[in-house]
This record gives C-alpha cells, structure tokens and sequence, in this order.
C-alpha cells in the first residue's frame, strides 16, 4: 500500500488509496449489487435508442471480449466503455446520489467492459464499483463548486459538463478489475483525476445523440487511464495539488479533505436513488406534487393504471386552467413546452406533467415522435409555469422538493406538495416496482425470453462471474 507519510501523497489522497484496498461489508455490497444490476438494465434500454443503436451496430471499433449490452456484438473495452456508457445514461432511467449527479453509469458501463475482459467474477466487480462510487461522490461535490464558478465566466461554454468524476469513476474500476497494484492505483487515480471530458454545450433543448456520447467518452477515457497506468505511466502529483487543493478553499471547514476522512464509515451509495420515471431528475418533484394534487380528489375520474390492478384518478386535461410549479432554481430550467425531440421531452416537465395527465402514467413509450406530437399534450404544457422557491431552493440539495397547483376551470383550485422524489433514499421503491421498471427497460433491447434471464443475471450480480452476467445482457435478436 502507499505509504501515506510520503511528502507527495496528501493527507486527502492517503485516505483514497486505503480505502482502494477495504473491505466492502455485506450490507453495502447488497445495495451496490442492486445499483450495479439497476444501471446494467438502463444500459441496454439505453442500447435500443436512436443514434445510439447506429453507433453499436456500425461503429468500426476493432474485435475484443467486451459485450455492447443490448446487442450481439463484442468489441475492445474500451469501446465497450463507449458504447454502453452512452447507453446508460440515453434513456434517463439511470440512477443518481442525491447531491445532483449521476455517479454511478460511467463507473458500472466503464468497469463492466475491463471486468469482462479480466474475466473476474461479479462479487469483485460490485467491490469496486462501490469503491469507486464512494469516491466519486467526493469528487462531484467539489466539482459541482468549481462548475459554478465556471458557469459564471461562461455560461455558452460550459453548461452542463461532465466532469472528472465521470472519468476517475471508470478508471478506478477498471483497474481494480484489471488486478492493478497498489501503485497502479496510485498512478491511475492521479492520470484519471487531472482529465475531465467537458460538454461544450450540452444542448437539451435540441437533444442531439452526441449528449449520450459524452458520458460514453468518459467511460472509453476511464478505461484507457487505467490501461495507461498499468502500462507504467505515473499520474501528476503536482496537479493533484494545483487541481484539488483550491477545492477546501471554495468549500466550507475544510469540507472537500474532511469528506475523504469518512470514507468506509459514511457509504454514500446508499444515499443513491432510483428513477420510476424515464426523464431527468428534475422533472421528477414536480410530476410527484402533482400526482399529489390531482390523485386524490375524489372529484376525478378514475381509471385503471395497468397490470397491477391499481387505480388512478385523473382529470380532464380540457377542464384545467393552469399548472403552477414551485420548486428549486435548477428544476426551473426545465421550462421549454415545446419539445421537438426525445431528450428534450425527458428534460421538459411541462411534457412530463401534460403527457402524465394525458395518459395516467409516464413511461418509456411516451417519448415517441408521436407522443410528443400529441397536440393535446402540447396545448396542455403551454399552461404549466415553473416559479422558483426560496423554501424549496434552500433545502437543496439535501431535499428536491416542489409543490403544484392546478386550477380548473370552473374555480376549483387542487394543491400538492412533495419535500423529495418518489425513488428517493428516503422514499424508495418497493422492491416489486423496482423489479417491474426493470423488466419495462430490458424489454426496450431483449426479447421476452431474453427478458427473463437478464433479470435473473441482475439480481444475482455479485454471486456469479460477470461473463455470465453479460452473456445474459446480449441480444440474439437485435
């Protein structure tokens, strides 16, 4: 291990290398499997969307043993790493920490593809996802402080980057799976966290595939860092401190070194949430408050919700007036009523609200050129308004909160509020909801049969070697 009285390793930077070589406890591990096989499925609904399904299916990328999921190719890691780490993150059904990021994609579709070629099995796997979910989330709070600032100087520029974290999160995992030494993990830490993949502009309002790309070149970058590392190269020490040691600085107390010091004490992965709805997290505590409103009048009609034998009431969409949104500042940004592709409806919570109370229930076939035609839904969107809330911004991000109301026609006001997201740590789903959204994401790449051993896979992810997971994540049919 390193010897963390080096001058060259600070006090911060120790405490991630001995946290590389601990023990994950059980309880831990149980939900990182349950993360880890929650993002393998939105991967390959992710592998079915258009512009990422060319790119898998024409893209020359060279032969190799890592599985594109979703599909019957194989191909090198790091193109793997590409593919899937697009994949994942398309569909906006993968999972996220509560402080705003999505940290767990990268580091899963990035890992998946060298843990695959390493062939080791799915227990060492989820170990280091996990270890590199926990440092990751570190990063990403300082990251998101420096992102500010940047936005500041130029807003056009740097709108929504993806960051180092995106980049250290693969390579970590990489390495680990490639049986890297204490010192390779040393040396990829420091290569990893001097990269950051930026988005230029990241344009939701057109929503281009390229969005999708840039989380997957974090990935294919991630794993080359590791690939470099165990190839000899060193990382920069000197901009380890150039980068990082501004950061307790722009921090509150010394927040950025102090969050390293909790490591293997203050799991952040459980702190993580998981999406029913496929579209941005922000959009979410809206839809929540409003279904808050609007389900329980008894006034509404109702009408069946599905398979399950539950029951929703809806109201006309004619008969209502306005839809007002309070909520935090960034949920705010989610404004545009008119989306005209199928990123841009995932990032517009008037399409969200408008296409919910249009068909009682929000899913991945809503997001169809036709759904998001429906001049229905489109009439209703114009009539939501997103208003920012000082309560509500200054609970986040500890709390996403938002509350709606819904005026009718006839006078009759309808109120709802929610303080955070349904999926939210502190209020998950239940485990039979997590597995129906499951199955929905991996019906988007497999077939039925397909379907059915995919789940198995996913659910038992650290109890069998992961070529065994990913040859159940494969398509025959694609």
């Amino acid at each position: 291990m390193t010897d963390t009285t080096d001058d060259a390793v600070r006090e911060w930077e120790a405490h991630v290398y001995e946290f590389l070589d601990e023990p994950i406890p059980d309880a831990i591990r149980a939900h990182a499997a349950t993360t880890v096989g929650d993002i393998l499925c939105a991967a390959v609904a992710g592998s079915a969307v258009p512009g990422v399904d060319a790119v898998e299916a024409t893209g020359e990328f060279g032969d190799g043993p890592a599985t594109v999921l979703g599909t019957d190719r194989t191909t090198t890691p790091e193109a793997a790493a590409l593919c899937n780490g697009a994949a994942a993150i398309a569909q906006e059904t993968d999972e996220g920490h509560d402080t705003g990021g999505h940290v767990g994609a990268g580091i899963v579709a990035g890992g998946l593809a060298a843990a695959e070629a390493a062939d080791v099995h799915g227990s060492t796997f989820v170990d280091a996802c996990t270890r590199s979910y926990e440092l990751c989330v570190r990063l990403e709070r300082a990251i998101f402080a420096m992102k500010a600032r940047l936005n500041e100087a130029t807003p056009w520029l740097l709108r929504d980057p993806h960051s180092t974290w995106t980049v250290v999160g693969p390579a970590l995992t990489a390495a680990q799976c490639f049986g890297a030494t204490a010192d390779e993990l040393r040396e990829t830490f420091r290569i990893a966290a001097n990269l950051a993949v930026l988005s230029m502009h990241d344009p939701y309002d057109e929503g281009p595939p390229a969005r999708n790309f840039t989380a997957g070149f974090s990935a294919q970058v991630g794993v080359s860092a590791a690939r470099t590392a165990l190839a000899g190269l060193t990382g920069s020490e000197s901009a380890i401190g150039a980068v990082y040691d501004p950061f307790d600085a722009m921090l509150p107390d010394s927040e950025f070194a102090d969050s390293f010091e909790s490591l293997g004490e203050r799991w952040e992965i459980t702190r993580n949430y998981f999406k029913p709805y496929p579209s941005c997290r922000y959009t979410h505590p809206p839809l929540d408050a409003l279904r808050a409103a609007v389900e329980r009048d008894r006034a509404s009609t109702v009408e069946p919700a599905g398979s399950g034998g539950e029951t929703r009431r809806r109201i006309d969409p004619a008969a209502i007036e306005s839809i007002e949104i309070e909520t935090f500042a960034n949920a705010t940004d989610m404004s545009n009523p008119t989306p005209e592709s199928f990123t841009a409806a995932k990032f517009s919570t008037p399409y969200v609200l408008a296409r919910y109370l249009r068909s009682g229930e929000l899913g991945l076939s809503h997001f169809t050129p036709d759904a998001i035609a429906d001049p229905t839904v489109r009439e209703l969107a114009e009539r939501v308004r997103l208003v920012g809330s000082e309560r509500f911004e200054d609970a986040f991000p500890e709390k996403w909160g938002a509350a709606a109301t819904v005026r009718l026609a006839d006078g009759t006001v309808h109120s709802g509020e929610r303080s955070f997201p349904t999926g939210d740590h502190r209020d998950p789903m239940d485990e039979a909801a997590l597995r129906t959204r499951q199955r929905e994401l991996l019906l988007e790449g497999l077939s039925e049969t397909e379907t059915t051993a995919a789940l198995d896979a996913i659910t038992t992810v650290d109890d069998r070697p992961v070529r065994e997971i990913t040859d159940a994540l494969r398509s025959e049919t694609a």
